[in-house]
């Protein structure tokens, strides 16, 4: 089977693994979402009594094997009375995982969790969960309504008693173009045409037409001070690090259901100044936490964009 597609897929292995444990047990779900892989943990908490003994060593077995290339690790956990993992239960080989129960049944545990761990994709995590960001634009910022919930959760009550999703993302595409290009002063967009044109003129027949073209490039330098355009350019690429960014001119508001992770550069690109290559958009992730206890989160995020405006007039006013 490979990396999971779909909740259905994570459903049919974790009811597999139900029918193979036997006895008292308690079941859930937990999925962790990361930037790259995401997880889908099948845990079972089982009180490991004389039925559970009895039934694993006369008829079912105390042996499982695993395909490496469908589960990521299987884990044990003692929990009464020793409360720790136990790693010699579970056996790494080069083709299979195995996992042998009957070191359990020999240390006495009065109860245990067993977590089994999967690979799930995108579209596994997009069928389990329905999200938005909708953006309303004020005067001088913009609101960003975020939402998040479980498209079906009754199928996971059905399968489970508890289900979490850690971390699920949320993406905003803050568009910061326009804000860029009306901010940036006249006399440098028409030094930096100037400079373009007189880079892109080597015909020597046109020596007159150069030397205009450098006296007027030099009348607007006055006008930048000590400092030249391609330090003043280089400025306004630093002043957009998205980290920066995303503390400066970003902020979650009312209900702290989300939370911010990390922002960077769209990967839409224009040319502000020639030869200035800038983003079109700020992509901001952010993340929230959901369970059949909290099955939608909700929450403002705010853009300041008249703040960001005004500190690009001042970047060039300096």
């Amino acid at each position: 089977m490979g990396t999971l597609h779909s909740i259905k897929d994570l459903l049919e292995v974790s009811r597999d693994l139900s029918s193979w444990i036997k006895g008292e047990k308690f079941e859930g779900l937990r999925i962790v979402c990361k930037e790259h892989e995401h997880l889908g943990i099948y845990t079972a908490t089982v009180h490991a009594g004389s039925i559970f003994a009895k039934q694993y060593t006369k008829k079912f077995g105390l042996i499982r094997k695993f395909d490496p290339r469908e589960v990521c690790d299987v884990r044990i956990y003692g929990l009464k009375p020793l409360c720790k993992r136990i790693y010699d239960v579970v056996e790494h080989r080069p083709s299979e995982i195995v996992l042998n129960l009957k070191k359990i049944i020999e240390m006495n545990l009065e109860s245990f969790r067993l977590e089994v761990i999967y690979r799930m994709d995108d579209i596994s995590l997009k069928g389990l969960v329905r999200s938005r960001s909708s953006p309303e634009p004020l005067e001088n910022r913009r609101l960003y309504h975020l939402s998040a919930q479980l498209k079906d959760p009754n199928s996971l009550i059905a399968g489970f008693s508890e289900c979490e999703i850690e971390e699920y993302p949320v993406t905003v595409d803050v568009f910061i173009q326009e804000d860029i290009s009306t901010n940036i002063p006249y006399y440098i967009k028409r030094m930096s045409q100037i400079e373009a044109e007189i880079l892109k003129d080597y015909d020597p027949r046109h020596g007159v037409r150069i030397i205009e073209l450098q006296k007027r490039r030099a009348g607007l330098k006055r006008r930048l001070g000590k400092e030249d355009l391609r330090s003043k350019l280089n400025e306004l690429s630093l002043f957009l690090r998205p980290t920066k960014f995303r503390n400066n001119y970003i902020e979650i508001r009312q209900k702290k259901d989300f939370i911010l992770d990390h922002c960077r550069w769209g990967a839409d690109i224009f040319r502000a100044l020639g030869i200035l290559m800038l983003p079109k958009t700020m992509e901001i992730l952010t993340k929230t936490n959901l369970s059949l206890d909290k099955k939608a989160a909700s929450g403002i995020m705010v853009y300041e964009s008249g703040r960001f405006s005004e500190d690009i007039q001042k970047l060039f006013s300096e």
